[in-house]
């Protein structure tokens, strides 16, 4: 008998290896990331950074709010106060007026404008005229015009509550010296400037606390005195 061989072909089983494919050109590359621990570690202080500046405009507006709320709270309590005074205010002139209508009754029926000191009524006019008439509207007035020393001065301009009335007081050139309309010197409490012929045409006028000079020609209030009447002197 003859074999018969059978001839069994090799079969190669191993796949053949991938070829990779070709790089890309170089003006195709993608660029290396720089991205570094040391970039996290920045990115994390800057966030912190962040977050305190946040915190720190956070308390800050706190802080304004509650001062904010101390001086709505000062504002309130002083309008209180202020509204307070305001009454006490609207007390007190009440009480003056009745306090100056029965001043001045004392002076006379006919002297409702008038207001008493001591042994004298005062007035200050209606009528605004030079220095140079004040005399005359006195004496109209049954009155003078007012001659006194520092202290009542200043107590009479506060009862009047006057600003910038003429006084009896004025400088003479003839005799370089200021006097009373009586030719009288003044007292030195009121503190006039030295006499000189700077002050030639000059008269006194009186504030609540102050005296000053003026040119006579200027219109302006007087002030007038007249005795209490001796019935109502008794009374006082």
């Amino acid at each position: 008998n003859t074999e018969q061989t059978e001839t069994i072909p090799i079969v190669d089983v191993e796949q053949p290896l991938a070829v990779p494919p070709p790089p890309p050109p170089e003006d195709e590359w993608d660029p290396i990331p720089e991205h570094t621990n040391v970039d996290d570690f920045q990115s994390v202080q800057e966030s912190k950074s962040k977050m305190k500046s946040l915190i720190q405009q956070t308390e800050s507006l706190q802080n304004k709010e509650e001062n904010f709320l101390q001086v709505q709270k000062a504002l309130d309590q002083n309008k209180e106060i202020l509204l307070q005074l305001q009454k006490q205010n609207e007390y007190i002139t009440e009480a003056l007026k009745e306090l100056n209508v029965e001043q001045g009754d004392r002076c006379g029926p006919s002297l409702s404008h008038w207001v008493q000191y001591r042994d004298h009524c005062y007035h200050q006019t209606v009528e605004i005229v030079s220095w140079l008439e004040c005399s005359d509207l006195c004496v109209s007035l049954n009155a003078t015009f007012l001659k006194t020393e520092r202290s009542r001065l200043m107590y009479i301009m506060k009862l009047l509550a006057v600003n910038h009335t003429w006084l009896g007081l004025s400088y003479k050139e003839e005799d370089n010296q200021w006097k009373w309309e009586d030719g009288s010197l003044p007292s030195p409490s009121l503190s006039l400037p030295r006499p000189s012929t700077d002050f030639q045409g000059n008269c006194v006028y009186a504030n609540v606390h102050t005296v000053g000079m003026d040119t006579c020609t200027m219109s302006s209030s007087c002030v007038c005195e007249k005795p209490v009447c001796a019935k109502h002197s008794e009374e006082s």
